[in-house]
């Protein structure tokens, strides 16, 4: 029996959401958490040819004001138990997630994430066992975080002229 060589992840990665438009979300990957969670507020259920779509706000982008508002169609609720013991009744979607440059499409919960340090978490339902998760490291993923490179700035020197007497 051959052994699939699997990709290796860090504990915080970047993801794409492309149906969302959510580009490089810094995202915890959380081994504990059977599901992916996606920060949202101001929840709010619409119906639209019969079918119930979720809008949800998402923090502006840095340097913005205004929130962003998306949509998913609403697939039902999933009882969750949270990091400190409640159980919360929270709205999921689907969605495609990118990640490690392969696309999947995964269930995602809506719940506010304010008081959290990461807007997104990716649980062991949405990894599958495409990947390993190595907690010593971060950004191991093909989506690599951007460093912005300094600007050199070249000073000209004036050069001295030699003047013989």
């Amino acid at each position: 029996m051959v052994a699939k060589i699997k990709n290796e992840l860090g504990w915080q990665e970047l993801v794409d959401l492309p149906e969302l438009k959510i580009k490089k979300i810094r995202a915890k990957i959380d081994t504990g958490a059977n599901l992916a969670t996606l920060h949202a507020r101001n929840l709010r259920v619409r119906r639209k040819d019969g079918i119930k779509y979720i809008y949800f706000d998402i923090p502006p982008l840095p340097g913005k004001k205004k929130n962003r508002i998306r949509k998913g169609e609403l697939l039902g609720y999933k009882r969750i138990k949270s990091s400190d013991g409640l159980i919360e009744k929270r709205p999921y979607i689907k969605t495609t997630m990118i990640l490690d440059g392969i696309s999947k499409k995964i269930e995602i919960t809506l719940t506010d994430r304010t008081n959290m340090e990461f807007h997104m978490l990716v649980g062991r339902k949405a990894l599958g066992k495409r990947w390993l998760v190595d907690p010593s490291k971060s950004f191991k993923s093909t989506q690599k975080k951007k460093v912005a490179k300094k600007k050199v700035v070249k000073k000209k020197v004036a050069k001295k002229k030699v003047v013989k007497a």
